[in-house]
């Protein structure tokens, strides 16, 4: 894991919180209405290719759990509307041969920032 990529902010991607998808994800749970606050991560799962296939980031994702996801809401996600995602790398530590990865993912509306989902990845050490 290189800590010189901390900081890097990948391209932005729209991503539309599809009513048909919403509907998909409420089902697995059993909820009946709005926009359950963890389908951020659909929003993050569309960036996710691009942060693994950045060879400067350095990571060996066969090596990778998940190691915490928080939100921090403006407000609740919107069935039909269009977000922009911006996604960064917040930070990358190191704690002898194991890496500390924090991947922050902004989902953004003409407003300014709707939600922040942040991901803790753990790159086991070889």
């Amino acid at each position: 894991m290189n800590p010189a990529a901390e900081g890097t902010v990948y391209p932005d991607v729209t991503f539309t919180v599809d009513p048909a998808r919403v509907r998909a994800f409420r089902d697995v749970f059993g909820i009946d209405g709005g926009v359950p606050p963890t389908f951020a991560t659909v929003a993050e799962f569309s960036v996710l290719p691009s942060v693994m296939a950045d060879p400067n980031l350095g990571v060996d994702f066969t090596r990778v759990v998940h190691g915490s996801q928080e939100y921090f809401f403006e407000r609740p996600l919107r069935e039909g509307e269009t977000l922009v995602i911006r996604t960064r790398i917040a930070s990358i530590k190191h704690k002898g041969a194991t890496g500390f990865l924090t991947i922050e993912t902004e989902l953004r509306d003409d407003d300014g920032v709707v939600c922040v989902a942040r991901s803790r990845l753990i790159e086991r050490e070889r």
